[in-house]
């Protein structure tokens, strides 16, 4: 059986291994992020990041409470690293360089995306409504507590 890539579901399969090996300036990236989504979505910009995470983590496959792991370092999303597991609560570290350079207002706001998206995926595995909470603790450390419901 051949395994399908994680993030098919998200991109057309074929650009995928193109696109990984591309070098391109990070800024472009950024700019979208910092800039496009705070002009359009406002003061909406954190709910709505986290239900768009949330949509495409429901579409990320996965077998366990590590994988969210790859898709975030192939995407870009940063380092995420599995901290604590039980039954109904999962907890994740994530790091970035760029997060340095941003203020904990922004980070609440923009990561909610990633919040989101490490939700669905959890969703989707565990078969249960799932929920994720950003804690900015400080620049460095980024925590995502995931709680799926009994």
């Amino acid at each position: 059986m051949k395994d399908t890539d994680q993030l098919a579901a998200l991109l057309p399969p074929q650009t995928i291994p193109v696109t990984e090996r591309m070098h391109m300036p990070y800024l472009g990236y950024h700019l979208l992020r910092e800039t496009l989504t705070n002009t359009l979505l406002g003061e909406s910009e954190s709910p709505i990041l986290y239900w768009l995470g949330k949509d495409i983590g429901r579409k990320i496959p996965i077998q366990s409470s590590t994988g969210p792991i790859l898709p975030f370092i192939r995407l870009g999303l940063g380092q995420l690293d599995l901290l604590e597991e039980s039954e109904e609560v999962i907890v994740y570290k994530l790091s970035h360089t760029i997060h340095a350079y941003q203020t904990p207002e922004r980070l609440s706001r923009t990561l909610s995306l990633e919040a989101g998206i490490i939700a669905g995926s959890i969703e989707r595995w565990k078969g249960k409504d799932t929920s994720s909470q950003l804690e900015i603790e400080s620049l460095s450390r980024i925590l995502i507590k995931v709680r799926t419901q009994k």
